[in-house]
């Protein structure tokens, strides 16, 4: 199983907006677009989709989707929220352990962290801003072990 790992692109200044409901703003917006063909290349074709309820990743989720020919729901998961929860994340890769690809949006700072423990470390940290992805290998999906593909944590914009 390839497990993407994504953040959530880069949102809106939190003004009278509370964090559950802040959106992406448009930086953000045009970083997934020119994210778009790196993955197509990569040959990213998720069979499921689950994000974090919060809106800027299930608005990350959505344009990723979009941008891939995903048309299934995105599912939501709390386990991929902020502060989300490392068993709830090995429940999901345990339900979908049937897909070939999956995709997980969701934030910092678990996100990096996860990727840290699956790749063999809990002490192992790497940088992963917004809009960050990376791919892992999962031999076994019921295992909380893998190898880490390849990782995205930028992509220029066009001059």
């Amino acid at each position: 199983m390839l497990v993407y790992l994504m953040r959530h692109a880069r949102a809106e200044v939190g003004q009278g907006v509370d964090d559950l409901s802040r959106p992406l703003s448009p930086e953000g917006r045009a970083y997934v677009r020119r994210l778009l063909p790196r993955l197509r290349a990569l040959g990213v074709r998720p069979e499921q989709i689950v994000s974090s309820p919060y809106q800027r990743a299930l608005q990350t989720a959505r344009l990723v989707a979009d941008g891939l020919g995903y048309s299934q729901e995105i599912l939501k998961d709390e386990a991929l929220s902020p502060m989300g929860s490392t068993a709830g994340v090995q429940a999901l890769l345990i339900a979908f352990a049937e897909c070939q690809q999956v995709l997980f949006v969701g934030h910092a700072p678990s996100m990096p962290a996860w990727i840290g423990e699956l790749c063999g470390s809990s002490a192992f940290r790497i940088a992963f801003p917004a809009g960050a992805i990376c791919c892992i290998e999962l031999p076994e999906p019921r295992r909380w072990s893998g190898t880490l593909r390849w990782l995205i944590t930028h992509v220029e914009a066009e001059t």
